[in-house]
């Protein structure tokens, strides 16, 4: 850590640089298998092993906010935005009709009175640290910071064993295996209170084994088997776990019909979020994958086939909590005002109202808990066809199939939004009522959750054509399947045989009917398997799979390349790189509410919609919001009104474009330099950026109706990227250009040093801003504001707009009950850019023959240059605008040794 460099809000915060230790270490050998007098495998049989262990503390910075000492108590009264503009709560027992809307009256003093503040709120705010920062000017943003430590540590070995039978056959045997564990991290809260701060302990252990036989059976004719097996078991338990949830107040129903006792997750919006209101604790679970194949390669004159058939097969075997002892959200909407559906940054809180006990959440029981597998097929043909001493073209088609999973115990559904549902009649005023669970495995139906889709043919075509001596002519086109989502996995859709309940303090977003003292006052659904049939459900929100959805996404890929040598062996390839996805999966589990009122219908009711009517299922649905004898009319206007939410996992149906230049200048290695130039500029466009674990996921899902509404900049795009490497050898030592007459000592200590470098440009991600959602009851996802028509972009040095780094003023709060009209993504405005460097000095030693000590001494951005994070997005957030964080690590210096004999 000495010789590290100290991150940029550290250094702004008077934060001594924190504490890095990385130790890597390890080592391999191999040879072949001699055991004397016992077994002589010289030519025959060999072996490797491999260790190497990583014991990591990084030293990073937690930033955060949490409640005032005056705020817990809720006086209000010294409570700013990031503007430095007082936030005014207001009371939502005062709301009344005004007009053709609604008005409320604020607090007196901006102090909620005593007697008004939940009990378990109050407990629950003593798991809370007291600010110890300033925050931002003006505000009690960002009043929590402290320097933490993550540690990481790992083990991994690799055990491989090659086999030459004879002449004409082989084979290997290899198995890896690798562990890691990712205790929490330290001193994110005092230990006193540590419970409460969300973390995990994570830890996870990976096995694979392979086996690989190849038989040569002439000349020209290679037949290849190939078996593979992996594993992953996981183990995250959280730090709360044996938490009784009864002590902070909470009824003892959560805590008897809790898969695991937890510290139940609390939400109040602009604030640290305590507890674990995501997935709580993992009991063991598996994914496992076998795969076996079989190629054959053969030459025939100017052809050279390759055809062969690969098998998967699946399994997924878990079990999780989500949400085991309730996960409760706490908006500002219902402490906002004066008018209750508009929303801005200075009325509302989220603190206030959870210390008025409102807010929305859920308890699930048995989460998660499946035992999956799935099969996959594939067969190919590649034909290399050189049709001239000049021209050669690649022809292939494969085939792929996915048999989609099933489930061991038949704990699987799918939700069908078209048949007609049992729930009620004409004479309740729905007259087409549709939409319910279809299980598997019941009444005939197949033990597939979905049917295969066979019609999977990928043709491939690609050429190369040599111009000149210097210059070839590359191309291609093929269309490549994705991995289907409905293959074995832990996500499947299995409402019967787990349960959600629902908790709506304010179910017509004016007024609070229940608090969080009694949150589910109708009582907990339970897990009812198959038994319910298309009842199942009905009054609570769940994600299920469509029925019928199992279109296999694919993507149509084509470039075109020019290679040309120049002279001083440099190689520059130019090339065009296309791409066009069709049916992509549309969004991740929880993001796609096919209980969306239509669009008309919200332009025609607005806040009409709020108003309370006769409930048509009342003692029909016992649990939840929708087992009052009265509740909002917004409830009935939805697709699906038996519902309080209906999500759909991973829908397919989406759209991507994808067009590229890349560049590369090669310096092929002489006279001791090697150097490498790559430049991509490009656009990726599409409808939804649901890639998982790429790059940057954001966006969301305004109008579900409105494909195109959607269609903007990727969030994943990155219009430009450079990255320059070289090496180089310096020219001093015995056999260099300089120090030729050095002696062994000074040779040793000055000559054959090495230099290594890599520069990387890229530009940031593109930003997508989000309003505040207050079209209530609506079933929008994510509310675009309004932009005036103007471009939010502006120029200068990133540091100097740290607190305004886009124009805010573009953007605007729609008005309640209607869309904005801003792109899902801006088109000109992204996260900062990033630049970097990175170098290193290599030194071999040969202190006697058979032995070489490298030296290394590497940096990671040697000249420190920061990175700054994203901008705050919500408009009516605290720090909307503002970047208050570092994307890219300071710069760390390190030292290796490797020894080779």
């Amino acid at each position: 850590s000495d010789l590290d460099s100290n991150n940029y809000y550290s250094n702004a915060a008077g934060i001594p640089l924190a504490s890095f230790k990385r130790s890597q270490f390890g080592g391999s050998v191999g040879g072949p298998v001699d055991i004397p007098k016992l077994y002589h495998g010289k030519d025959k049989t060999f072996f490797f092993f491999d260790y190497e262990g990583l014991r990591q503390g990084t030293g990073s910075n937690f930033r955060n906010t949490v409640p005032t000492l005056l705020e817990r108590d809720g006086d209000f009264s010294q409570t700013y935005n990031a503007q430095g503009k007082p936030v005014t709560i207001y009371d939502p027992d005062t709301t009344v009709a005004q007009g053709k809307g609604y008005v409320r009256s604020p607090f007196p003093g901006n102090v909620i009175p005593a007697n008004r503040i939940n009990p378990i709120a109050k407990n629950v705010l003593k798991y809370y640290p007291l600010p110890n920062n300033p925050g931002l000017p003006f505000s009690q943003v960002d009043n929590y910071f402290v320097a933490s430590n993550s540690v990481l540590n790992s083990n991994s070995i690799d055990v491989k064993v090659d086999e030459n039978l004879n002449d004409r056959s082989r084979f290997f045997v290899r198995y890896s295996r690798q562990t890691t564990d990712q205790p929490p991290r330290k001193n994110i809260f005092p230990s006193a209170i540590a419970v409460a701060d969300g973390q995990n302990n994570d830890a996870q252990t990976n096995n694979s084994a392979s086996i690989d036989y190849t038989l040569t059976l002439s000349a020209t004719n290679l037949l290849e088997f190939r078996y593979g097996f992996a594993r992953i078991k996981l183990n995250y338990n959280s730090v709360s776990l044996g938490f009784d949830p009864t002590t902070l107040g909470l009824p003892s129903y959560i805590a008897d019909n809790a898969d695991h006792l937890l510290f139940p997750g609390f939400g109040p919006a602009g604030y640290y979020g305590l507890g674990n209101p995501g997935q709580g604790e993992t009991r063991d679970p598996g994914f496992d994958s076998h795969i076996l194949s079989v190629e054959n390669t053969r030459i025939l004159g100017a052809h050279t086939l390759r055809f062969g058939w690969e098998g998967r097969l699946l399994r997924a075997d878990d079990t999780e909590s989500g949400s085991s002892t309730g996960n409760f959200n706490f908006s500002r909407a219902l402490t906002q005002g004066p008018n209750p559906n508009t929303a801005s940054n200075i009325a509302g809180d989220g603190l206030a109202t959870m210390l008025l006990g409102g807010g929305s959440g859920s308890m699930i029981i048995d989460s998660k808990d499946c035992a999956t597998q799935s099969y996959y097929y594939g067969a190919y043909i590649q034909d290399d066809w050189k049709v001239t001493r000049k021209l050669t073209l690649n022809l292939g088609l494969r085939y792929d199939l996915d048999i989609p999973r099933t489930e061991r115990y038949n704990r699987m559904e799918t939700f069908d939004p078209t048949i007609a549902s049992p729930v009620l009649g004409a004479e309740a005023g729905i007259p087409d009522l549709r939409g319910g669970t279809v299980f598997v495995g019941v009444n005939g139906a197949s033990r597939e959750q979905f049917s295969p889709q066979y019609a999977n043919f990928d043709p491939r075509f690609g050429l190369a054509y040599q111009l000149t001596t210097k210059t070839v002519i590359r191309g291609g086109y093929g269309i490549f399947y994705a991995p289907s989502l409905r293959e074995a996995n832990a996500t499947i859709g299995s409402q019967g045989f787990a349960a959600t309940t629902n908790y709506n303090a304010s179910p017509n977003g004016l007024t609070q009917s229940y608090s969080i003292s009694d949150p589910f006052p109708t009582g907990l659904n339970f897990p009812a398997g198959n038994s319910q049939g298309l009842l199942t459900g009905i009054g609570s929100s769940f994600a299920n799979p469509q029925t019928g959805d199992n279109i296999v996404p694919y993507t149509e890929n084509w470039d075109i390349d020019i290679q040309h040598e120049l002279p001083g062996n440099i190689l520059i390839d130019a090339a065009y790189v296309g791409s066009h996805g069709v049916n992509l999966n549309k969004s991740g589990e929880g993001q796609w509410n096919a209980n969306q009122i239509l669009p008309a219908t919200i332009a025609q009711e607005g806040n009409q919609l709020q108003q309370s009517v006769a409930n048509p299922f009342y003692g029909i649905i016992t649990t939840g919001p929708e087992a009052a004898a009265n509740i909002p009319l917004y409830y009935l206007l939805r697709p699906f009104p038996q519902y309080t939410g209906m999500t759909i996992s991973y829908p397919t149906g989406g759209w991507s474009t994808y067009n590229a230049f890349q560049l590369k200048v090669e310096k092929r290695f002489s006279q001791g330099l090697s150097a490498l130039l790559s430049f991509t500029g490009q656009k990726s466009m599409d409808d939804f950026s649901m890639i998982s674990n790429v790059g940057n996921e954001t966006g969301g899902i305004q109008n579900i109706y409105d494909d195109a509404e959607q269609r903007a900049v990727s969030s994943n795009d990155r219009s430009r990227r450079l990255v320059i490497s070289g090496t180089y050898e310096l020219p001093f030592g015995r056999h260099q250009a300089f120090g030729k007459s050095w002696s062994r000592p000074v040779d040793a200590l000055l000559g054959g040093w090495q230099m290594n470098g890599i520069y990387t440009y890229q530009t940031g991600f593109p930003i997508s801003i989000t309003a505040a959602n207050n079209c209530t009851g609506c079933g929008i996802q994510t509310l675009l504001p309004n932009n005036d028509g103007q471009s939010a972009k502006l120029s200068g040095p990133v540091s100097q707009r740290l607190n305004e780094y886009f124009d805010t003023s573009v953007f605007s709060q729609p008005t309640a009950f209607t869309f904005g009209n801003a792109p899902r993504t801006l088109p000109d405005v992204r996260n900062p850019s990033s630049e970097n460097i990175d170098f290193s000095l290599f030194k071999m030693f040969h202190p006697i023959e058979r032995l070489t000590l490298e030296f290394r001494a590497e940096a990671y951005n040697i000249l420190n240059q920061v990175v700054f994070g994203g901008p705050g997005t919500g408009i009516n957030s605290n720090t909307f605008g503002m970047i208050n964080s570092q994307a890219n690590g300071p710069r760390q210096i390190q030292f290796a040794l490797k020894l080779i004999f």
